[in-house]
């Protein structure tokens, strides 16, 4: 009888214990873990909890009621996320949706929730697709929870050399050593040799800051300004990232990967048609590296290069399983973006751009449609246009100047008729 009485005490234990499990963070279930090792509680939250189920957009067989519309994008620095970024203003422009911003600034940075532009009591933020350093927990705090989370990288050796020479980081080498004929590949390694830049740490130790392993800094790998990371913790942080995303794109398989979005969306492909926004000015750009810069810079950029042959290689597998009408579609998109572009743009001329770049100027029909306008405009000029739209009450106010630059948009006839522009 006793036995019995045992047996069962002990199955209503076991039972209430996995209700309590069940029904608790793991903050709390990790307190009731008899352990003095700090290190062991400190790797399991370190990149925040995992209480928020990714759902599967990529099921072939899911229906298409509607086009997804809560997105995460992380933006990366001259990997082509300003492209996707003006897709994604357009998107939500059209369909009169609700970004996550700061006012009238086009830079996210750390999420604060207490300076994100503020929303009626009824509404949600719909879109955050600002340059900001990716925190899993600050953005999961913000955003709905069926949002789908994506970012876009590029390889790592012409990421930095792209961000090298767009931010004149070449320039200034050159200008304080006085000599005009330094070659691209000599700059490169007196930015290395810098002592002050402290890229190359030790053995198996990285720096990760916002100009060396700028990608993986955006991803959120660094806790700072600067830091370095080991192997261990790179790996880490990928294998989350990997079951946070929904889709890694990448620069040199971009349509690719814009029909994927495509599909797991349920978005139509004029949804996702770009601009080439900014063509490099600097003949620099096509400097070739010497083979040991590039191992040096390989070697230095280990964090961004493992973080993208990761989502790489997954982008790859998943385009390699695609069925054969998958390439038709790819060859009539393509064909179609072109000749959109044509429309929007005179590809014969080109302008000076800012950071040392060039554009080509709108056409005609351009200048007259909405989408060409977005695609072809600047994230700065887009940010101001949409803080004002979703502030129509002035609650904030721009940091200079009036709301003159809204009118170009405003006067267009595409332009949402639900949106407020009164006293513009």
């Amino acid at each position: 009888m006793m036995r019995a009485i045992r047996y069962v005490l002990g199955f209503a234990i076991i039972v209430i214990l996995l209700l309590l499990f069940q029904n608790s963070s793991l903050e709390s279930i990790i307190s009731l873990v008899p352990t003095t090792d700090q290190s062991v509680l400190q790797k399991i939250s370190l990149f925040g909890e995992d209480n928020n189920r990714v759902l599967d957009f990529s099921d072939p067989n899911k229906t298409c009621a509607e086009k997804h519309k809560h997105l995460v994008f992380v933006k990366t620095h001259k990997t082509g996320t300003s492209t996707t970024v003006n897709i994604l203003y357009h998107f939500g422009i059209v369909h009169g949706l609700n970004y996550a911003i700061y006012p009238y600034s086009h830079q996210l940075h750390s999420i604060s929730t207490s300076r994100l532009q503020q929303l009626q009591p009824n509404e949600t933020y719909q879109i955050m697709c600002q340059h900001m350093v990716f925190s899993k927990s600050a953005v999961e705090s913000v955003m709905p929870k069926d949002s789908y989370y994506f970012s876009l990288l590029r390889s790592p050796v012409r990421a930095f050399i792209s961000f090298f020479i767009f931010y004149n980081i070449d320039q200034r080498i050159i200008d304080s050593s006085g000599n005009q004929s330094i070659s691209l590949d000599e700059t490169v390694n007196i930015f290395l040799d810098s002592a002050t830049s402290s890229t190359e740490v030790e053995e198996g130790v990285y720096s990760v800051s916002n100009n060396i392993n700028s990608m993986s800094f955006d991803m959120g790998m660094s806790k700072g300004e600067k830091t370095t990371i080991t192997n261990e913790i790179i790996e880490e942080y990928i294998e989350m990232l990997d079951k946070r995303f929904n889709l890694i794109m990448t620069l040199e398989h971009l349509d690719e990967s814009l029909l994927l979005l495509k599909s797991d969306l349920c978005w139509e492909s004029n949804d996702l048609y770009y601009l080439s926004r900014m063509v490099s000015g600097s003949n620099r750009s096509h400097e070739k590296l010497k083979d040991s810069t590039v191992e040096r810079l390989t070697r230095v950029l280990t964090p961004d290069v493992k973080l993208y042959n990761h989502f790489s290689s997954k982008l790859l597998t998943r385009l390699e399983a695609m069925p054969p009408e998958f390439q038709e579609e790819l060859s009539e998109f393509k064909g179609n973006k072109k000749e959109f572009e044509a429309k929007c743009m005179d590809m014969t001329k080109l302008q000076h751009g800012t950071y040392r770049s060039q554009k080509h100027p709108l056409t005609e029909f351009g200048e007259s449609s909405l989408h060409c306008q977005v695609l072809a405009d600047r994230d700065t000029t887009l940010t101001k246009m949409i803080s004002r739209l979703q502030d129509p009450d002035h609650s904030s106010k721009p940091k200079a100047g009036g709301y003159g630059w809204i009118r170009k948009y405003a006067d267009l006839e595409e332009f949402p008729r639900q949106w407020k522009l009164k006293d513009t």
